[in-house]
């Protein structure tokens, strides 16, 4: 038996080391290695980096929330300590993400993300290496949003305009050095896409839209204080003080520049600080005046009126041109004060302001009345021109209610006063607000940037501009929209243009407020142009001159729109159309489309050739087509 069993271990020892007894180990130590390679690869690609992603990102929000805490205590120190860290940290975050750079190329929306966080995080370490530059020029002007630096606190935003009028020529160099930052930050934020996060991750997406308008603004006002500090300066009194003309325009009543000119007022800057703020009814200006030439034609046979008046000055839409217009009829004027500049305030800014000091309380003498951008203009003309004050005085209340408004913006601060910056902003661009300067540097940065009304007069291509001015409409413009579009056609061999604009004004006649709507509208096109034929004007002749002081033709006729005298009758519309012949040597191709001035509610549409684009029609824009 003995014999037996040693004679079974002696086989089976042989099969076990024999050549197919071996294959079947060879085969689990091979995929025991290929199993270890693939663990080693997923905790050196995958679960090392995710562990230290989250150590940083868990680092970052930690960071983020000591800048918040100093932030809102208006700690400045702590602010410039925590944004040292959060850019180091940022750095380091942005090393981490190019371990994973594989993950741009998964599918399924996972790459795109990828892409989309790493284009986000490289424009934040470039961003906050622009901010480490500036913090030098961030702790000098701190003051001016609040914070504490030392001993310094500034409040209202009229001692925050001083501050930076003072510390303006100290900033440029720091500005100078961070734009390229800024400037690679901005691109790089471009290249994310916030659509590409829904869902649950739409606040991702949201935030990172806010994230990219916020910067490209940073970048593109950048140059606006490096290159024109010294304008800026200039402009806000520093080191010598500046008293200009404010001119508000009621937009209702549309003119050539943006509205007729209702009350008028001067304001005194004295190195950021406004010294006294005036304002008065038109009226009392004109009464002063001295200088009574003849009327045009348009404005003795539709006003009418036997002289032209200043409150009807600004009938030329290139802002210049009406500044000299008003230049002549004020140095008429007895013992008229100089002035440095002319500055043209309209309907739709004076509303944005209102709202954005949360409304404004105007004394009367029927006691006080309250303001806020949705009743604001119904109440203004209620006060001024309807039955709401004595005679003697209604046409005070503009003039008062400015004064107040003026009081309330200038004594904003924190919210409130980012809210009125951005307003500016945005109604210089959307001509809301016209600038000019007697100073050639300033003039010269307000053209620059398209704050002066100026009519382009060296256009390359095609151009357009149409402008409507109110005539005994009231206050229609107040609810009127316009679409205006043009359409260019080769016909044997030569261009033809054809420009139109389409009333739409859903105003009820009210006799007082809202009447049947009557202007005269003209078409401002390429020098040497043609009229072919003009539609949609009544009987008198239309206008057909050229206008060499902005090197352009025009055409122009008298509009009325039906009346609307219930609101079960149809809406009031209506059309003007101008076809013409382009000169020689025009190029279609590039097409300069220019805004008028006061105008709130406006659709354009342009077309050539095969393109047709349709767009909110809110400032200058130039369009490019196929050769």
């Amino acid at each position: 038996m003995k014999k037996c069993l040693t004679s079974l271990a002696g086989e089976l020892n042989g099969l076990a080391h024999s050549p197919r007894s071996r294959q079947p180990r060879r085969r689990r130590w091979v995929w025991r290695s290929v199993f270890g390679l693939v663990l080693a690869l997923v905790v050196a690609f995958v679960v090392a980096p995710g562990l230290v992603l989250a150590h940083q990102v868990l680092g970052l929000k930690k960071t983020v929330s000591r800048l918040e805490a100093g932030n809102r205590a208006h700690n400045f120190g702590a602010v410039a300590q925590q944004i040292n860290t959060l850019e180091s940290e940022i750095a380091h975050l942005r090393r981490t993400l190019g371990w994973v750079s594989y993950l741009r190329w998964v599918p399924g929306g996972v790459g795109q993300k990828y892409r989309d966080g790493q284009d986000a995080v490289a424009a934040l370490n470039e961003g906050m290496k622009g901010v480490h530059v500036l913090l030098p020029a961030l702790a000098r002007i701190a003051p001016l949003a609040g914070y504490h630096v030392g001993h310094t606190h500034v409040r209202s935003g009229q001692q925050k305009i001083q501050a930076f009028v003072s510390q303006l020529a100290v900033l440029v160099p720091d500005l100078t050095r961070a734009y390229p930052d800024f400037k690679a930050a901005n691109y790089d934020l471009a290249l994310a896409h916030p659509q590409d996060f829904s869902g649950y991750l739409a606040p991702v997406g949201k935030k990172l839209l806010t994230a990219q308008s916020l910067i490209n603004t940073v970048v593109k006002n950048m140059p606006l204080v490096d290159h024109s500090a010294v304008a800026l300066q200039s402009i806000l009194g520093y080191p010598h003080a500046k008293r200009y003309l404010l001119i508000f325009q009621n937009s209702g009543e549309l003119r050539a520049t943006g509205g007729f000119m209702t009350a008028y007022g001067y304001v005194t800057v004295d190195r950021g600080k406004l010294a006294s703020i005036k304002a008065q009814n038109m009226y009392l200006l004109d009464a002063e005046v001295t200088y009574h030439p003849p009327a045009s034609t348009v404005i003795a046979t539709y006003l009418p009126v036997y002289y032209w008046h200043l409150r009807d000055a600004n009938t030329s839409p290139n802002v210049p041109t009406t500044v000299q217009y008003i230049k002549r009829f004020y140095a008429s004027i007895p013992g008229a004060p100089p002035v440095d500049g002319i500055i043209f305030i309209d309907t739709w800014f004076v509303d944005k302001l209102i709202g954005d000091v949360g409304g404004i309380t105007v004394p009367t003498p029927k006691g006080p009345v309250q303001l806020n951008a949705q009743n604001a203009n119904m109440k203004m003309e209620y006060m001024a021109e309807g039955q709401g004050l004595p005679d003697s005085v209604r046409k005070k209340f503009i003039g008062t209610m400015m004064k107040t408004l003026f009081h309330d913006v200038f004594h904003s601060h924190g919210l409130e006063l980012a809210r009125v910056l951005k307003t500016v902003n945005q109604s210089l661009n959307q001509k809301f607000i016209l600038l000019n300067f007697n100073n050639p540097a300033a003039q010269k940065m307000v053209e620059e940037y398209n704050w002066g009304g100026v009519m382009d007069k060296n256009v390359s291509g095609d151009y357009l501009s149409v402008v409507d001015e109110n005539l005994l409409g009231h206050k229609d413009n107040y609810v009127m929209s316009y679409h205006i579009t043009t359409q260019v056609r080769r016909v044997h061999g030569r261009y033809q243009e054809t420009s139109r604009i389409t009333y739409r004004d859903p105003a009820v006649d009210n006799g007082w407020l809202f009447v049947p709507y009557h202007s005269w509208v003209r078409f401002y096109v390429p020098l040497g142009s043609t009229l072919i034929s003009i539609t949609g004007v009544d009987g008198i002749p239309p206008e057909t001159y050229n206008n060499t002081v902005v090197n352009k033709t025009v055409f122009g006729g008298h509009v009325d729109l039906p009346a609307r005298n219930a609101k079960t009758d149809p809406v009031a519309t209506h059309t003007v159309t101008v076809r013409y012949w382009l000169p020689p040597g025009v190029n279609p191709a590039r097409l300069t489309v220019q805004l008028q001035p006061g105008v709130n509610h406006q659709t354009l549409t342009v077309e050539e050739g095969a393109v047709t684009r349709t767009v909110a029609f809110t400032h200058d824009m130039i369009f490019h087509f196929p050769s």
